[in-house]
């Protein structure tokens, strides 16, 4: 039997990765979930073509938490040695669910992978035990805190120091510690990455908060409070090439903006950002596009097409998101009106700036967004043919592989 011949070529994708570890941030705020549960159907334009489409139906946490459970025992499954941790994001406060210091199970029943009876029984005992501490709170403080956004910067913190604990140093040759810089060369070395499951609408979408220069409540999950907190959490996950994917619940059929923090955490992290349409289908969405590790999605796997990412930012004066802001020199305040005195670091501006400034501030446009972000031409790929006429094909005995 002649043998295969495969180069690098050939194959371009690793023939093997190393184990993966899994951090879920599940958004559990009692209000989002009560709009996910209450979603109504759209009702059909008259006139207009019909269109075989699923029901917009409403999504319960019951629901949504069989669909995470499977998805996570399938990353479980995929590969030895796969870990998954799970963080919630309640009202102000960030939740360790799973693992848990005693992981052991007071019953091991026989014939079933440990792993999925060690997740299946501890995070549905935390769910349960989150949901009884905010029944509590509401009974107690009489629904206090319960508008709080949901503490998805301390759910994010918390999971980058989980990931930074279970990651060792590089070392040198020498014996001494360098620094990581994502690239590693023990091929055994975890492959980290965090999923956001983001149920908190962005904001209402009105003529104001889209034709205007500040929209009030457009940022979303945690939104104007929580922005420097989750641009350092973002941009430190950036460093350690940690991947932030995004899936948001809140449909555009309830007329909400998209947490566009979030997006941008996607982005700049190289994640995937994905806003759910509201007609079911969460799971083959989280097994399609969330499942493959990060080293795989772009070969053989490709990426969906991501909408366009909206790079506005807070004021630090009002907590507004702005198209148009005005930047301290020194300590890189933002601010949506120029300012004679930085209220952060107390700068004092040249007076005569203030009327330039003022006359950009009211004369500037925001600038319209696209709806997607157009993916680049990518060339086709040929295997080499080590001199031999590309008329007659490969030599034969060669595996070739066309990467399209």
């Amino acid at each position: 039997m002649p043998q295969v011949a495969t180069t690098a070529h050939t194959r371009p994708w690793p023939t093997s990765t190393p184990p993966a570890l899994l951090i879920a941030v599940v958004d559990l705020h009692p209000l989002a979930w009560s709009l996910l549960s209450n979603l109504r159907p759209v009702p059909s334009s008259p006139g207009g073509p019909e269109k075989e489409k699923a029901p917009i139906a409403p999504l319960t946490l019951a629901e949504f938490a069989t669909n995470l459970m499977v998805f996570l025992n399938a990353h479980l499954a995929s590969r030895w040695g796969n870990e998954v941790a799970v963080y919630s994001a309640t009202a102000g406060k960030a939740v360790l669910l799973y693992p848990q210091p005693d992981e052991e199970p007071s019953r091991l029943r026989p014939n079933f992978y440990r792993p999925f009876q060690l997740l299946d029984t501890r995070f549905q005992e935390q769910l349960k035990a989150v949901f009884s501490a905010e029944q509590q709170r509401l009974e107690e403080a009489d629904g206090k805190g319960l508008n709080d956004p949901p503490a998805l910067v301390s759910a994010l913190t918390k999971a980058l120091c989980y990931i930074s604990r279970r990651r060792p140093p590089e070392t040198h040759p020498t014996g001494m510690a360098i620094a990581d810089e994502g690239k590693s060369s023990n091929p055994e070395l975890p492959e980290s990455r965090i999923l956001v499951l983001n149920a908190t609408p962005g904001g209402a979408e009105d003529a104001a908060a889209l034709n205007g220069k500040t929209a009030k409540a457009s940022g979303g999950s945690g939104g104007q409070r929580g922005y420097v907190g989750l641009m350092n959490c973002v941009f430190a996950a950036q460093k350690a090439k940690i991947p932030i994917d995004v899936l948001t619940l809140p449909p555009e059929s309830t007329k909400t903006a998209p947490p566009i923090f979030l997006q941008q955490a996607a982005h700049l992290t190289g994640g995937i950002y994905w806003r759910w349409n509201g007609r079911g289908g969460i799971l083959q969405y989280l097994h399609s596009l969330y499942l493959p590790p990060h080293s795989l999605r772009k070969r053989p796997f490709t990426q969906p097409p991501q909408d366009a990412v909206d790079f506005r930012a807070v004021c630090f004066c009002h907590q507004d998101v702005v198209d148009i802001g005005f930047v301290c020199s020194v300590c890189l305040s933002i601010f949506c009106q120029p300012k004679p005195v930085c209220q952060m670091c107390k700068t004092k501006f040249p007076r005569s700036a203030w009327a330039t400034l003022k006359e950009l501030a009211a004369n500037v446009e925001p600038i319209p967004l696209p709806n997607t972000v157009v993916a680049p031409r990518q060339r086709r790929e040929r295997p080499p043919t080590n001199g031999a006429s590309t008329l007659n094909g490969p030599p034969p005995g060669t595996e070739v592989i066309e990467i399209l």
